[in-house]
């Protein structure tokens, strides 16, 4: 049985090449949030730059009513706070910086920040698919990326399990979850999608236990129950109206 007949295969590209000529400029943006997080790694521990990302809800909540007219409630504001705590208390003892690592991690949080109200501002009409939003946004920001690598450390050798751990972060890490997180701006606000965000905290810490053997300590359970509460708290809606008129959610 075929998925996709040919007439509805050429119908499929024809209107995914039509959005993608006439993508609005600010798509383009959130794809080159990326690029400071990995100076921000090359340059200090992970655990510092993971903690200045876990404050993107935070940034995001002061911002988004000014720039979106999305105003977070009582809960979105607690959330971003819980999120912020947990990451705190999640990394105690594992934080060391550097300059040239902290001014990687200011911008990286303020291109985060953007990159959640840019998105939202994007996806929230509803008139360019999540399809053609992460092939915009993903295409320029890895275009960057591999002129400055390119121009910074020279063309890469890659072994055949590289190459396969490229194209399965490129397929399903890029391709398929930011396909899937633009479709979700089309119907949380940026703010809780911020929030939504570090649930990836509890997530890698579960795994890295599972598969790596590397068991949580007391403060880091402390830390995941924090931020697993500020993402369930994040999601709680008190009225239909709470969000703007534009979300459509409320229609």
């Amino acid at each position: 049985m075929e998925v996709l007949s040919t007439e509805g295969w050429l119908g499929f590209r024809r209107q995914f090449l039509a959005e993608l000529v006439r993508a609005p400029r600010k798509a383009r943006l959130p794809g080159l949030a990326p690029h400071c997080q990995f100076v921000a790694i090359d340059t200090q521990p992970v655990a510092t730059s993971s903690l200045f990302l876990t404050l993107t809800p935070l940034l995001v909540g002061l911002t988004s009513g000014r720039v979106l007219g999305e105003r977070p409630g009582r809960a979105q504001a607690a959330a971003a706070a819980l999120v912020a705590a947990g990451a705190a208390a999640y990394f105690t003892g594992a934080l060391r910086a550097t300059p040239a690592g902290l001014a990687a991690c200011g911008a990286a949080l303020a291109a985060n920040a953007g990159a959640s109200l840019l998105g939202r501002d994007v996806n929230r009409d509803g008139t360019t698919s999540p399809l053609v939003t992460t092939t915009v946004s993903m295409s320029i920001g890895a275009v960057v990326l591999l002129a400055a690598g390119a121009g910074a450390e020279g063309w890469p050798a890659l072994s055949a399990q590289a190459a396969a751990i490229i194209a399965w972060l490129a397929v399903i890490n890029t391709a398929v979850a930011f396909t899937l997180w633009n479709f979700s701006l089309r119907h949380l606000t940026a703010s809780e999608s911020a929030v939504a965000n570090n649930a990836m905290l509890p997530q890698i810490a579960l795994l890295g236990w599972a598969f790596l053997g590397e068991a949580p300590g007391p403060w880091q359970w402390s830390g995941m129950l924090l931020v697993s509460a500020g993402v369930v708290i994040g999601q709680y809606r008190h009225r239909p109206g709470a969000h703007s008129a534009g979300d459509p959610r409320n229609a």
